[in-house]
């Protein structure tokens, strides 16, 4: 830990006691109960992460930036700061590792964000940009009740990078009609892959 590190890390940790907050330290934060205080504490936090701990990404920050994301991703945080907040670590201008996007879409995935963010989501999902690490906001699609989910998560198969969240959205939508585009996947090498397609084409009457 740096000079740095120790000093933003016991601002966050004042800031979100005098919240209300009962965490006694960073790492404990996803295991305690948020509210609306707190969510707009650790939401504001994740945000101006760059600004309130400066300097590099060290592991003390993105360790901060890990737990907060985890702590804000719970049922509490739906419809708060907290959904803009996590979506905003997908900023190309952020250097952050692979990981800490991947947390912040799971986040998403499991608070869940609501299909108002759909676009938002809906554009971090086809920027190729972000590899795997948008995962489960591929995921997220079948969970978003969008019309616009199936055409996104239909042109996303060919990524190997989220072919199989592709796909698992896709099976959680039911999707028809596209059972030319589904049926190659059944050779696939990789036996979630296959099983994902079987449940598509079986629900699929086209």
């Amino acid at each position: 830990m740096t000079p740095t590190d120790d000093r933003a890390g016991t601002a966050l940790l004042d800031e979100y006691r005098r919240a209300g907050g009962y965490a006694r330290t960073i790492f404990e934060l996803p295991d305690k109960p948020v509210d609306t205080k707190i969510i707009d504490v650790l939401s504001a936090w994740l945000v101006d992460l760059e600004t309130r701990w400066p300097g590099e990404e060290t592991s003390g920050r993105e360790m901060a930036r890990l737990m907060i994301t985890r702590a804000l991703g719970t049922k509490e945080c739906r419809k708060s700061v907290a959904v803009p907040a996590l979506i905003s670590q997908f900023d190309h201008a952020k250097q952050l590792s692979e990981r800490t996007r991947w947390a912040a879409g799971n986040a998403l995935y499991d608070i869940p964000a609501g299909k108002e963010h759909f676009d938002a989501l809906a554009a971090i999902a086809a920027d190729r940009g972000f590899g795997r690490s948008r995962g489960m906001i591929v995921t997220w699609l079948g969970k978003s009740r969008h019309p616009d989910a199936t055409a996104v998560a239909l042109s996303l198969i060919d990524d190997e990078s989220v072919e199989g969240n592709a796909l698992e959205a896709l099976a959680k939508m039911r999707v028809q009609g596209a059972r030319n585009q589904i049926e190659p996947f059944l050779s696939s090498g990789k036996p979630r892959i296959r099983q994902l397609a079987k449940r598509i084409l079986d629900h699929d009457q086209s």
